[in-house]
């Protein structure tokens, strides 16, 4: 479902008319602006090669300035840790950050990504594709995840794939898919009290 909104994949000739967004066939909008508009999140952080300072990283195009890059790594509660190994222009390695802390800095990239968007003019509100962000952290970090993302894309309409359904759950709706197939739509609170497949799934994951 994220690889067709990304236009990563193409719907099928008849289903092609049925993705919208504003009302607007995804078919007929163009893929360069399409991506530019919406900010994704994947569910492993991607990182330059090794030596690349974490300006680069966390601002691969240059469009945003120190400050700001400072300001969004302090959003996550990563600056410390990224001060102490030489700052913005200090240089990364593939194991320079723990598993959590790479999540952060993914997150630092798609907030600094809205706040440079609002800079520019663009709109408030948008949409904010999230892909099993918090699969490899601890409960803690997917708190952590959780609040900011609430604090940062208040305004944002938010898809958010995850198999950790607390995460989810004060989302306004959940569709659970199996095999491909949509079996199930409703708010997550409500279905989970009822003899759902979500309740089902929300009260194995509780045992």
């Amino acid at each position: 479902m994220l690889a067709l909104l990304l236009k990563l994949l193409d719907p099928t000739a008849e289903t092609s008319a049925n993705i919208l967004i504003d009302n607007v066939p995804l078919r007929l909008v163009d893929r360069n602006t399409l991506r530019l508009r919406l900010i994704a999140m994947p569910q492993d952080a991607v990182f330059l090669p090794d030596g690349s300072t974490f300006q680069q990283n966390l601002d691969p195009f240059a469009v945003a300035d120190a400050e700001e890059c400072q300001a969004a790594l302090q959003s996550v509660g990563l600056w410390p840790a990224i001060e102490e190994r030489g700052g913005l222009v200090g240089s990364m390695k593939s194991d320079t950050l723990s598993q959590g802390q790479r999540q952060l800095f993914s997150l630092a990239r798609v907030i600094l990504r809205r706040r440079i968007r609002g800079r520019n003019g663009g709109s408030e509100g948008g949409i904010l594709l999230l892909d099993e962000v918090t699969s490899s952290v601890d409960q803690e970090t997917e708190k952590t995840i959780q609040t900011i993302i609430g604090a940062e894309f208040r305004d944002y309409t938010i898809l958010a794939v995850s198999h950790r359904l607390q995460f989810i759950m004060d989302y306004d709706r959940v569709v659970v898919m199996d095999k491909g197939k949509i079996v199930e739509v409703g708010n997550p609170r409500e279905l989970a009290e009822g003899e759902t497949r979500f309740g089902d799934l929300w009260r194995a994951a509780e045992r």
